[in-house]
């Protein structure tokens, strides 16, 4: 069968001299492993700088259910990026967002409102002129909700402990193996209550951002089994003052 459908690169690895293995998120289909022949020959027809993360693509794909791998007839932009790819502080914020999507998108079935979210994620992240040093952030709080694990947002001081199973604010602290500590569960609580366009200029500085980035990523860790390290978690880390 021979459907078009939109996509987003989350991952692409070289396979043989010329081809590639991408992974992308579909509007039609979900999560799709797909081969795409021929695209790195030569530096007059090489292709592959279509497949870098976070791309938009207009997509062709042969499927059959017995292939794990489908084939990719055709492929152009959706939405040509005017930001990211040139800008590397915005580049390495959509490296990070696509190996997070990588590690936790697995449905092979298309979710309307999820892809919407991700398409408008995405350009708004390329529409920034000055890099917002908080956006990864926001985009990984308000992913949860799509992803059915958003946190509620019951912080006060009676409740200042985020539990990470549970997903809400608790009075003790009775295990900081599962629960973040007073300081965190604050900034937690702040992040919950920013969307996009508050994010500019930053309200927190590095050690803050980079604390919140790393329970974040624990609580990811607790709800989405065999998820593992994000290893470009550690670039970021370093790249905000």
């Amino acid at each position: 069968m021979l459907y078009k459908t939109r996509g987003i690169v989350l991952h692409a690895l070289k396979y043989g001299e010329t081809s590639l293995i991408v992974h992308v998120y579909t509007e039609k289909h979900g999560r799709q492993s797909l081969m795409v022949k021929g695209v790195r020959k030569s530096k007059g027809q090489n292709r592959s700088n279509l497949f870098q993360p976070l791309f938009l693509l207009d997509l062709e794909i042969y499927h059959k259910e017995s292939r794990e791998i489908q084939l990719i007839s055709s492929v152009s932009r959706s939405v040509p990026l005017t930001n990211i790819p040139y800008n590397h502080t915005l580049s390495m914020q959509a490296l990070f967002m696509a190996e997070v999507l990588y590690r936790v998108l697995k449905e092979e079935e298309g979710n309307p409102m999820l892809f919407h979210f991700l398409v408008s994620s995405v350009e708004y992240l390329d529409s920034l002129e000055m890099p917002a040093p908080d956006f990864h952030i926001l985009f990984l709080f308000q992913l949860s909700r799509y992803l059915g694990f958003y946190p509620v947002n019951n912080y006060s001081d009676e409740n200042p402990y985020f539990d990470l199973v549970k997903g809400s604010f608790k009075p003790f602290l009775q295990d900081d193996t599962v629960q973040i500590g007073r300081a965190e569960g604050e900034l937690f609580s702040r992040f919950l209550k920013l969307d996009y366009r508050s994010l500019s200029p930053s309200v927190f500085s590095r050690g803050q951002r980079n604390q919140v980035l790393k329970e974040l990523l624990r609580f990811y860790r607790f709800h989405n089994e065999g998820m593992g390290e994000v290893r470009s978690a550690e670039v970021l880390a370093g790249l905000f003052g």
